[in-house]
């Protein structure tokens, strides 16, 4: 937690590093920490990751712009894993993280006897559920909970009421159907197993129905046109309700999506920063016009559908469901800025892009959210012989005109033909 005065609880944000363009670029975007890992440790096995070196080099990063990095080492291991671990504890005592996220009371026990001096941060995949089991860990040791998520926020103030130690929740992003994420689709449909960072997404799947004497007679279950997704959830959003949070006792604002692209990460990072800063000064409800604005930006991200999840009790069935359009977004990455010179930017391409195309910048500066709702036509393109470009592609580099503000790291963006959803 950030602290401001008794009054004001002002958390963590803390955001997602699938690889190192992502890390760099959440750090942009305002991330208090990042929470990174080894995919052989990690839950998010399939994100890019980091391992050896690049894991110091990532952690050291983000010591060097001031922020705090966390390491996953949450997977639930077998006996054949311990040795690794054991290997990769030794490893991280040089890496020196500013904390390591773990499920596996066994791996917490490791870590403690073999690096004492890393905090140990307890993941939601070991359930805290209630006020005794947040005392154990407490008086084990633990430097921080990230609480259960079919915790109401009542149930967090009362978790808050007898325990000191440091409490985080999830506020954004995909939320898995099975018990704080342990979950067993994935390994008996398709023998990957989620507890160890090998998860399909088998609960986003489509499916019909098959009677067992009619075998390759799929029947479906209707949902809607689209399939039945019964078991595929929208995704977490608490913009709106994150002073409740901050009141609830809650050090850390954690955003989910290691996977995600950047365009996701860099956008909902500055979303929820301003947010968080909105609380710190004192603004949050005060200001309308600017939580429209953030449900605005938020549809523009990655998602299928939104929901507030359990945080107020249950919810009517459609509060969950996703109706199986996945990942809609109303904008696409076009580009990231690498460098600006004067009123001209050298742009890393990620999506095609002609000329008197219309973009958007999304910019990381406090007070540059007007110019981030604004429109650009690209009026001219060059590249990096200083020829004009009429039409340019994925990975190429052109140079063009931007408006005062740009900086470094910022990306472009453009909208789809499509529309997007909106939080509810």
């Amino acid at each position: 937690m950030l602290s401001v005065n008794k009054q004001i609880r002002v958390p963590e944000l803390l955001a997602p590093a699938g690889d190192f363009e992502k890390l760099k670029t959440v750090i942009h975007y305002g991330a208090d920490a990042v929470y990174l890992g080894d995919s052989r440790f990690s839950l998010r096995g399939k994100a890019g990751n980091f391992s050896g070196e690049e894991l110091k080099a990532a952690v050291d990063y983000a010591h060097e712009h001031g922020r705090k990095a966390y390491v996953t080492l949450n997977i639930f291991p077998h006996n054949k894993d311990l040795p690794v671990i054991e290997g990769h504890i030794e490893f991280l005592k040089d890496v020196k993280p500013d904390g390591v996220i773990l499920s596996d009371i066994g791996v917490f026990s490791m870590l403690k006897k073999k690096a004492p001096e890393i905090d140990i941060h307890i993941s939601t995949q070991a359930n805290i559920t209630n006020s005794k089991s947040a005392e154990y860990w407490e008086s084990e040791g633990a430097k921080r909970l990230v609480l259960s998520r079919e915790l109401t926020i009542d149930e967090i103030r009362q978790i808050r009421d007898n325990v000191s130690l440091e409490l985080e929740v999830f506020v954004h992003g995909s939320i898995c159907i099975s018990y704080s994420g342990r979950c067993y689709i994935s390994s008996f449909l398709a023998s990957r197993g989620a507890n160890k960072g090998e998860c399909t997404n088998s609960c986003r799947w489509n499916y019909t129905l098959m009677e067992e004497k009619r075998e390759g007679e799929h029947m479906p279950v209707f949902e809607d046109d689209r399939g039945t997704y019964l078991m595929s959830s929208k995704d977490l959003c608490m913009i709106e309700h994150l002073p409740l949070l901050a009141d609830a006792g809650i050090d850390s604002f954690k955003i989910e999506g290691r996977m995600k692209g950047i365009n996701y990460a860099a956008g909902v990072t500055k979303v929820y920063r301003e947010a968080i800063d909105a609380i710190k000064n004192r603004k949050f409800n005060a200001d309308k016009k600017a939580i429209s604005r953030w449900l605005r930006e938020i549809a523009m991200f990655s998602s299928r559908g939104y929901t507030t999840g359990m945080f107020f009790g249950s919810q009517p069935d459609d509060g969950y469901n996703s109706d199986g359009e996945s990942y809609r977004m109303s904008h696409e990455l076009v580009g990231v800025v690498l460098d600006v010179n004067g009123a001209s930017a050298k742009i890393a391409l990620r999506n095609r892009l002609n000329e008197g195309d219309e973009i958007e910048y999304l910019l990381s500066a406090p007070d540059a959210s007007e110019l981030n709702e604004k429109t650009f036509i690209v009026e001219a393109m060059s590249d990096e012989d200083g020829l004009s470009v009429i039409s340019a592609r994925n990975e190429d580099i052109v140079f063009m005109t931007v408006p005062q503000g740009v900086r470094r790291n910022d990306l472009i963006r453009r909208k789809k033909e499509f529309k997007g959803n909106s939080p509810s």
